[in-house]
Formats: structure tokens, sequence, C-alpha cells
């Protein structure tokens, strides 16, 4: 009797083990899916998604305005407002910079992530980025340096 109970309980094992493997596929399924939903295209949920699942334990990955430079103006006498300019030994150096550095860009916001997560998934953060990303909005991966 004894042996028969034994070869019952393992024949009952053997059918539910792929009940169990589904169930468990199931599960991370649904909890991805409850993740996803708890976050948005919002910088502070894309930043906060993006160092969970590409750089968990230093999360060094962060997100910048689109604009490299902000955008200096400089005024003719005629239009009276003033702007003092410095020379390079003088403090407050100003920076003129060229109409590409300071002009739209094209771009809604940059994404900088580490040389690590740049080489190695690049595709995959570009993939996780466009899941949240909001209709129109446009966006650059850079390496941190």
């Amino acid at each position: 009797m004894a042996e028969r109970s034994r070869e019952m309980i393992a024949y009952i094992r053997a059918l539910l083990n792929p009940l169990d493997t589904l169930y468990y596929a199931w599960y991370l399924f649904r909890t991805e899916n409850i993740y996803k939903l708890e976050h948005t295209g919002q910088v502070c949920y894309l930043r906060k998604s993006l160092n969970d699942k590409f750089d968990p334990s230093q999360r060094r990955i962060y997100i910048g305005n689109g604009l490299l430079y902000d955008t200096l103006y400089i005024h003719t006498e005629a239009e009276a407002q003033r702007q003092d300019l410095h020379t390079e030994a003088e403090d407050g150096t100003l920076w003129l910079r060229t109409e590409a550095e300071t002009a739209d860009t094209g771009l809604d916001f940059i994404v900088y992530v580490p040389q690590e997560v740049y080489s190695n998934s690049l595709y995959a953060v570009k993939g996780h980025i466009e899941f949240y990303l909001e209709g129109g909005a446009r966006y650059s991966i850079m390496i941190i340096n």
C-alpha cells in the first residue's frame, strides 16, 4: 500500500508541475504589469524606472533638459537692455555660443546613462523609454562622463 501511495503522489506532482510553472509565469507577468501601471512618463517616474531596471545599485541614470546651453541674447544700444561683457581674465566670463549650440535642438529631454548601460543595453533602454513616452516627445540618450 505504501508503494502505491508514493506512486500516486509522484503522479499528482507530475500533473501539478506544469500548472505551478504556469502560475509562476502569470504571477511575474502580473507583477510587471502592475509596476508599469504605477509609473508614467513623468521625469521622476521615468528616472526611477530606468534606474530600477538598468542601474539598481548605483542609480546613476538621470534626465536633463533638451537644451545643452541657455540662450543668451546680446542687445543693441537702441534696445536699451544692458548686458555687460567681460574678458576671459575677469570674473563672470560670458561665453558666446553658436546658434547650433543654443538653438532648439529638437529634443524635449536627454537621458544620461553610464557607459556600461549604453554599450550593453542601449536598445532595451530605448524600448523602456518609448513605452512610457508621451506622444510627440523627442529625446536622446547620452553617456555620462
